[in-house]
């Protein structure tokens, strides 16, 4: 199934900071996306739309070897070890080679989860702009 975006909320800088706001589906589930884009990283905060909520946040970066290909992530709040928010950063980080900050507040199962993650990242490669 394919994700629509609901709405779009238009970006907006300030010194550097670039901010946007979108609403996507993914299956029967909608979430939001808040993307505050800075020099050299990406903070997003993904939450069930409607609703806003921090309930965790995870950082990731690129290996300082650039010839592995992996990421180092860290949990900075919420749960313990590798976290749905960790797991998302990591993959995030090492796609588009930069820091990525994210609070992922949805409840994920097998099946919507997958669902997700392709709206996501396909959003963010039509509207690279916003987030890399």
């Amino acid at each position: 199934m394919e994700s629509l975006i609901a709405d779009v909320v238009p970006a907006k800088e300030s010194g550097g900071f670039t901010s946007h706001c979108v609403h996507l589906e993914a299956g029967p589930s909608q979430f939001t996306v808040r993307a505050l884009k800075m020099q050299g990283s990406t903070m997003l905060i993904i939450n069930p739309k409607g609703t806003e909520v921090f309930e965790e946040l995870a950082v990731s970066m690129p290996s300082r070897n650039s010839n592995s290909g992996e990421s180092v992530s860290s949990t900075i709040l919420g749960g313990h070890g590798q976290t749905d928010s960790s797991v998302l950063a990591g993959k995030l980080s090492k796609r588009y080679c930069r820091q990525f900050y994210v609070s992922l507040n949805l409840k994920l199962d097998r099946l919507v989860g997958p669902l997700f993650e392709k709206s996501l990242v396909t959003y963010m490669q039509d509207h690279l702009e916003h987030f890399a």
